[in-house]
């Protein structure tokens, strides 16, 4: 089966100018970048959905319990953040947006992004 194709035209200068430096500095070609782009906004996508498999993400443990109206939850690997919701669905929802504002905290406005290798 042959694979499909996307053809982007009209792409906003500033865009195109992020992923030429993204690209560059990745050292890969426009079409390597964008996939690459593309999986991970799917896999954001499928963990907001439930459907994520683990190996795509960093995996926490959460604490949770039910109070009189909500779910409430916090990680034990990072037990200053905590949060709830009125489903098991909503907390695991909320809690990975916690920690996103948790680790961006006194990140400026504009920010950029590179995946490293801990040994």
């Amino acid at each position: 089966m042959p694979k499909k194709q996307i053809h982007i035209r009209d792409v906003p200068e500033e865009l195109y100018e992020w992923i030429e430096s993204e690209r560059h500095a990745k050292r890969v070609s426009q079409k390597e970048f964008l996939l690459k782009v593309l999986e991970r906004a799917a896999a954001n996508s499928a963990a907001d959905a439930g459907t994520a498999s683990s190996s795509a993400f960093s995996r926490m443990t959460l604490v949770y319990w039910k109070s009189k109206k909500f779910w409430v939850g916090k990680l034990l690997e990072h037990p200053e953040i905590m949060t709830q919701g009125r489903t098991l669905q909503e907390l695991e929802r909320n809690i990975r947006e916690a920690f996103m504002l948790m680790a961006l905290e006194e990140v400026p406005s504009e920010y950029r992004i590179r995946e490293v290798v801990i040994a």
